[in-house]
């Protein structure tokens, strides 16, 4: 409840821009458990609930308005960019069990990926390495390494290649 009091209040008023804003969320999000590197980014607008299940490698950033729901961990490699309105999602429920019980599994996004704008990436999900998850996409499989997916469902649309100067 402190957290969420603290995320409402202290770090969503914190100006956007400025270094000692940047480490301030930074150090708030780590005093509630979260594992971030101090180079990280976390727009102020940046809902995260349970921090204590985060981790964030070097250069990463988080969007605004991208709703990070760590009912378990979340895994976030070195440079990825999740961009605004992303919701990553580690709870939901069985469907197929009369009590709807609770079902919480993790996301890992390696490193040098990009969630764009308003993705959803649902429990479970593990983004391959350089991947690229193109705008309203909704991810519901693991997505393979250095290729780009898009759609609802997401799906395949190529792999990604590097052009030579």
């Amino acid at each position: 409840m402190i957290w969420g009091m603290v995320n409402a209040s202290v770090f969503r008023w914190s100006p956007r821009v400025g270094r000692p804003f940047k480490l301030f969320r930074v150090w708030l999000v780590r005093l509630f458990g979260a594992d971030i590197d101090w180079t990280c980014s976390l727009h102020p607008k940046c809902k995260i609930e349970y921090p204590w299940h985060l981790s964030m490698g070097r250069y990463s950033s988080l969007g605004e308005r991208t709703w990070v729901y760590a009912m378990a961990s979340i895994q976030i490699g070195d440079k990825c960019c999740i961009g605004n309105d992303v919701y990553l999602l580690t709870g939901s429920h069985d469907v197929a069990r009369k009590d709807f019980m609770l079902v919480t599994r993790p996301i890992v996004v390696n490193s040098c990926s990009w969630i764009a704008t308003g993705a959803y990436l649902l429990p479970g999900v593990t983004i391959g390495e350089g991947c690229v998850v193109s705008a309203k996409a909704l991810v519901c499989k693991d997505v393979a390494p250095w290729t780009v997916v898009g759609g609802n469902p997401s799906k395949f649309i190529k792999k990604r290649e590097f052009k030579s100067n």
